[in-house]
């Protein structure tokens, strides 16, 4: 009898013969469905009520007016938010770009050494560069903060040694502290970026690299001609996963510019404040009807996280058709 004339199993037949697979996934379900998809899902219907830290005031729909009132430009809140928006549109480009420029340049240097007796140079490198990623960010803020303080840092007193930036307080003046969170930050992400294009480019055979050398290509032309195209997935991955972190940035400037007030965070203007950190100041700064608002931001920002994701995808598939 023909194999395509044979009748298909049915649900139930299928589940029992998956059985083992399906038993093998639900305990990882059940963890996505309690601490991912439920949280996201009651998050997205408290933004539509008032909900506030004062749980005797009990919980009432009120439907848009978290979203009119975090946009409608008078208030302290929407002002912050929209602050801390603009500021993002800022902070992102300059932390990808440039954090990701040094990572790839990082690895196409030390990928030169992978290869004979200067393996043990390779490793040694790779372990270097990745330290301050394995360190908490509380811990790279205060190592950099006490580096850059105002008379007494190191880099500080380097700098004013040589004539540069002069009585610059670079965790309270408005037009440096982003520079040092961008710093931080780059700081601290640039070792995982590193490692994960070091092993991309390991991934490429170097026959090919060999066979390129034999026509007569230069350095540039191997790097653009087959590192690059070849790496391409790897570095599309390094991309989306620093667009994602890079919008959610809380750590490095709270510990900078918060203080005995909550309100301060964001330090003088507000220049370094951020949609994370706003959320976090309408929960614990006393106000009515803060958790509301604070979920209708959450849920502007996913939207934000997941539209520009939805772009980056978009291109690369345009460009690999």
């Amino acid at each position: 009898m023909n194999n395509y004339s044979k009748k298909k199993p049915g649900l139930l037949a299928r589940i029992k013969k998956n059985a083992a697979c399906y038993l093998g996934l639900g305990p990882f379900m059940i963890l996505l469905l309690v601490f991912v998809f439920f949280p996201i899902a009651q998050g997205f219907f408290r933004s539509f009520t008032d909900w506030s830290v004062d749980i005797r005031a009990g919980i009432h729909f009120v439907g848009l007016d978290n979203y009119r009132t975090i946009f409608d430009g008078t208030s302290n809140t929407s002002i912050r938010f929209l602050k801390s928006l603009k500021n993002l549109a800022v902070y992102v480009p300059m932390t990808i770009v440039i954090g990701l420029s040094i990572s790839l340049i990082l690895a196409l240097v030390v990928n030169q050494f992978r290869f004979g007796k200067s393996r043990r140079k390779f490793n040694a490198f790779r372990g270097i560069y990745y330290v301050p990623t394995v360190l908490p960010l509380f811990l790279c803020t205060g190592i950099w903060c006490m580096f850059m303080a105002a008379n007494t840092g190191v880099f500080t007193s380097a700098l004013n040694a040589l004539g540069l930036f002069e009585g610059v307080s670079w965790t309270t003046d408005s037009g440096y502290s982003l520079a040092l969170v961008v710093i931080i930050d780059i700081w601290n992400a640039t070792g995982f970026n590193f490692i994960i294009l070091s092993a991309g480019m390991q991934d490429i055979s170097q026959e090919m690299y060999e066979a390129a050398s034999i026509d007569g290509a230069s350095t540039f032309q191997k790097m653009t001609k087959i590192t690059m195209p070849l790496l391409e997935p790897v570095l599309f991955f390094v991309i989306i996963n620093s667009f994602i972190g890079a919008l959610q940035v809380y750590d490095i400037p709270w510990i900078i510019t918060s203080k005995a007030d909550i309100n301060s965070v964001g330090g003088p203007g507000q220049v370094i404040l951020f949609p994370v950190m706003e959320m976090v100041r309408n929960i614990y700064a006393g106000t009515t009807n803060g958790l509301g608002r604070a979920c209708a931001e959450g849920v502007v920002l996913t939207g934000i996280i997941m539209l520009i994701t939805l772009v980056l995808f978009r291109v690369r598939k345009k460009r690999t058709i």
